[in-house]
């Protein structure tokens, strides 16, 4: 089975993912998405709402290697051709692991996530303040 897929059942079993339209659509709204991925079979409607939701906001959208039949083996809710990210961590490791299986294709995206992640982990940190 692919690594990154893992990822994917790693991030449903954790509350790192929600799938289905609906909820990739309220979380980008809401800015808590951090990733909306879309199955290589979505629909070409489907494909224009994903664009929709995430047109004038910092979500990237990646089309996914994989079908809504796997992604829904692997999400445990049938006919998803959607799903949200909204941990980072653990988006930044599913992208990097797709850069791993299928080479740079997916490397733009990865470097915003790792981008994101860094600035995340140095706040977190308190380093990159500026101290008055």
């Amino acid at each position: 089975m692919a690594k990154a897929l893992d990822y994917i059942g790693i991030a449903r079993m954790s509350g790192g993912i929600e799938t289905g339209e609906d909820n990739t659509k309220s979380l980008i709204k809401s800015g808590k998405a951090k990733l909306a991925i879309l199955a290589c079979d979505a629909s070409p409607a489907a494909r224009r709402r994903a664009e929709g939701y995430v047109f004038e906001t910092k979500v990237p959208l990646l089309e996914a290697p994989y079908t809504k039949e796997q992604i829904s083996a692997i999400a445990g809710r049938p006919g998803c051709s959607m799903a949200a990210f909204t941990d980072l961590g653990l988006s930044a490791s599913f992208v990097s692991a797709l850069c791993t299986e299928y080479g740079t294709r997916y490397g733009p995206v990865s470097e915003i996530l790792e981008q994101r992640l860094r600035r995340a982990k140095a706040r977190k940190t308190g380093k990159g303040r500026k101290h008055a």
